[in-house]
């Protein structure tokens, strides 16, 4: 399994502008071989590299060969994360210039706490700092390619590892967790972790973002880019928190399984007034299920994704329709009241445990009719 660390970069002033114009340089390769993939409807890497490779050695000869087939790739990856279809017009994509520099072993060496990267005016030495965790990692880890990011006037290199896989469990039982808004997650145990608290703050910094907007003065527009991705890190935290204490509870458990559900397209099929669509496509469910996933695997648990069609309306205790308003659902049919998300998550458990541990009779047995 592959897992990624972030390393903080020790620079020089000087270095710190080579960096700069390296990283502007990559940026305009990529804006530059963008044209050759629209025309050509092309994004397959080695055909790309046959079309626009020449070209820019003529244009950008600092660049270096290696980092222009780096920019060829990387333009190749954001192609393909489209999913472009045949119907459809190519768009032309643009890269920033505080964009990120893909790098591979031909253009980084690591020795020791010596970091060495390819620029346009020559090859630089840095060192960096990274936490235990970090450590941990890059002890035990193979190291792959790496990404060159800048954040305001600090510089990291995002460095990909490749981490000996976790055995499987193979017995244990199975957990399901339901997502959803008010309640970030609820997993078949009866567990909750709320979302009251976070809906409420991500309110109160899309009003605050608003009151700044409409103002439009030049201390508005600081303060906006002073706020910039507050809101973004808080959710992120929040979901490593939630998604750690699933995972708690899986491993407490005994699970050999985690279900969660397939929300595809959702975003696609959510019918509401501009408040409610607002705050819906602000929901970062697939965050919440991708920390999950890759926490599950570190630990050796595997991780289902099921079609969560009526799990939400059927009755988890008679399957019958039942009767759901905010927190309450109740069937009409057993008379039963149950929370409405552990409902849900009680029927992906029973869905879950259909397609992960399937059984069956062995012996059918023969009924003869009775005259």
């Amino acid at each position: 399994m592959k897992r990624t660390i972030s390393l903080k970069l020790i620079l020089t002033e000087e270095q710190s502008i080579v960096l700069f114009e390296t990283q502007k340089t990559f940026s305009d390769a990529c804006n530059r071989i963008i044209p050759f993939a629209v025309e050509n409807r092309c994004w397959n890497r080695v055909a790309l590299h046959h079309l626009s490779y020449y070209s820019l050695r003529k244009c950008l000869p600092s660049l270096g060969s290696q980092m222009i087939c780096n920019a060829i790739k990387k333009v190749c990856s954001s192609y393909k994360v489209l999913k472009i279809k045949k119907s459809q017009d190519v768009p032309a994509l643009k890269f920033n210039q505080n964009g990120s520099v893909h790098y591979d072993k031909r253009t980084y060496t690591l020795r020791g706490n010596v970091l060495s990267l390819f620029t346009i005016s020559g090859r630089i030495q840095c060192s960096f700092k990274i936490g235990q965790h970090q450590e941990k990692y890059l002890s035990t880890g193979k190291i792959k390619e790496g990404e060159l990011i800048r954040k305001g006037k600090r510089w990291f290199f995002n460095l990909v590892l490749d981490i000996p896989d976790v055995e499987p469990i193979v017995d244990g039982k199975i957990l399901a967790v339901d997502v959803g808004e008010n309640n970030l997650a609820t997993t078949s145990n009866g567990k909750i972790y709320g979302g009251k608290k976070l809906r409420h703050e991500r309110d109160k910094f899309l009003y605050r973002r608003r009151k700044l907007q409409s103002n439009g003065s030049h201390s508005a527009k600081r303060c906006l880019k002073k706020i910039s991705g507050r809101e973004r890190r808080h959710v992120k935290e929040t979901n490593h928190i939630v998604s750690k204490a699933i995972i708690e509870e899986a491993v407490q458990c005994g699970a050999k399984a985690i279900v969660l559900e397939d929300l595809t397209n959702i975003r696609k099929r959510i019918k509401g007034n501009k408040r409610l669509r607002s705050r819906l496509h602000r929901w970062s469910w697939y965050e919440l299920q991708q920390f999950v996933e890759y926490k599950a695997q570190a630990k050796g648990i595997e991780v289902f994704y099921l079609n969560p069609a009526y799990t939400s309306q059927n009755c988890s205790i008679c399957g019958c329709l039942g009767y759901r308003h905010k927190y309450l659902f109740k069937c009409s049919n057993c008379g039963s009241y149950q929370h409405s998300d552990r409902n849900a998550a009680v029927n992906l458990l029973k869905l879950g445990e259909s397609v992960v541990s399937p059984m069956a009779p062995v012996n059918v047995p023969m009924v003869a009719a009775i005259c």
